[in-house]
């Protein structure tokens, strides 16, 4: 079964962190006075004297804290309806090739495991066979009938606290979309949503996805009247459609690594971190680091350009971020800021998946020398990605921080145990169900 696949992983990184973790203790002098000092520098540096707050994410269950969309309230049954349908590869049912019926899922290029990523160069949906890593194109299968990513896949993990979704930010029409004009962003943002909800929605045609299959199973038609009670009980696919998006993105509001030791730390235990976990947590709060990672998620809406090289498999040539969408120069090769928790779970990183170990991604903005040289021509760098200055030892502490002291050990309480089809998840090829023990 897929759970029993991932709680081995769960396991044998719980050993590999465990072995990592020194042991701590209460009265070291040191790791006193390193916690009021990283204590002090939050306060000082959190706006509008929020303190520990600003950074704080709050508990899953605790929906009012959670920030969402005023048309698409969350509701526990539509939570709920929303996990099963992430993980639903009953929902695969347009496939170009019909043998791919019914294999993927959001969980195909999103899973719990990776920080809800893909943990590959590129993510691959509909025509992608095996699991995890293992993933890897059909080999039988024509290009176009797979569901391949030119663009390295983000993390839905603490998303809800982004207004607009995608690199380039297209997806939304509140927050900075609300506020700038997008070309040709219509069709995607007709329904005058948040970034999340409007992401889910659109991944529905996207992706191939439908819901007439669904609509077959008694527990599904329960599900939907439960978290759409103005529903009716059989609905059109086009409404169903949306109402999948709908709860899918409510669910995905409620992915948020508050297990982190960081996370821990913030709320109280002083003992949740190391000494070099909150020694490298100093370097990231008194560098530039936090200007852009910033808040709950760390991390900010809002779109910077840093010099990452762009995907070597993007069919466009030449990525423009957020230029594509404005279609203003001052807006080419600028990036939305992705957040950070989680990062350790999956590799590659960047837009283009140019770099491949988060202490290459530390070393990266150390040293601040674009990868992409008509980022730098541009006259668009960000003028905060200068070199840190960082010696050897801060370099190794903040590559610590960010890769132990903001990883949620826990995420697998997010999947469910089973999905009403029944059918293998996240994958329901042959190669990921055998993988998966799931025949």
């Amino acid at each position: 079964m897929f759970v029993k696949f991932i709680l081995s992983l769960v396991i044998i990184f719980g050993v590999i962190f465990s072995v990592e973790q020194p042991v701590l203790s209460a009265n070291d002098p040191e790791h006193t006075y390193l916690d009021m000092q990283l204590r002090q520098l939050i306060n000082s540096i959190a706006p509008n004297n929020s303190g520990y707050q600003y950074f704080i994410l709050p508990d899953s269950e605790n929906l009012s804290a959670i920030p969402f969309d005023p048309q698409n309230e969350l509701t526990k049954e539509k939570i709920y309806l929303g996990q099963m349908l992430f993980h639903e590869t009953a929902l695969s049912i347009n496939p170009i090739n019909s043998k791919h019926w019914q294999e993927a899922s959001c969980a195909s290029c999103h899973f719990a495991e990776a920080g809800f990523r893909s943990n590959l160069p590129q993510a691959l949906g509909t025509g992608g066979i095996g699991a995890g890593k293992l993933r890897h194109p059909d080999p039988d299968a024509f290009p176009a009938e797979i569901d391949k990513q030119n663009i390295l896949a983000p993390s839905v993990l603490n998303s809800a606290y982004q207004k607009a979704m995608l690199w380039n930010g297209r997806a939304g029409s509140t927050g900075v979309n609300g506020k700038e004009k997008l070309i040709q962003s219509f069709d995607i943002n007709r329904f005058k949503l948040d970034g999340l909800e409007t992401q889910a929605i659109s991944a529905m045609n996207v992706h191939k996805l439908g819901t007439a299959a669904i609509a077959l199973i008694p527990e599904y038609q329960k599900l939907f009247a439960s978290a759409f009670p103005d529903r009716p009980y059989v609905g059109s696919e086009v409404e169903d459609l949306k109402r999948a998006g709908l709860a899918i993105a409510a669910y995905e509001r409620t992915l948020l690594s508050n297990e982190a030791p960081f996370q821990k730390w913030l709320k109280g235990n002083k003992m949740a971190m190391s000494k070099n976990q909150i020694r490298g947590a100093i370097t990231f709060f008194s560098s530039s680091c936090v200007h852009c990672h910033t808040g709950s998620n760390l991390a900010r809406d809002e779109f910077y350009a840093v010099g990452f090289d762009d995907h070597p498999k993007d069919w466009t040539g030449l990525n423009l971020g957020r230029g594509t969408a404005t279609q203003r120069a001052k807006d080419d090769f600028k990036f939305k800021v992705p957040p950070l928790y989680n990062l350790i779970d999956s590799s590659p990183y960047g837009h283009g998946a140019s770099l491949t170990t988060v202490r290459q991604i530390v070393e990266y903005f150390n040293n601040a020398k674009p990868q992409k040289m008509e980022a730098k021509y541009s006259g668009n760098l960000s003028i905060f990605f200068k070199p840190l200055n960082l010696t050897n030892k801060q370099v190794d502490d903040l590559t610590y921080f960010v890769e132990t002291g903001l990883r949620d050990p826990n995420l697998i309480r997010y999947v469910p145990s089973k999905i009403p089809s029944s059918l293998c998840f996240p994958n329901n090829d042959d190669l990921s169900r055998k993988q998966l023990n799931c025949d």
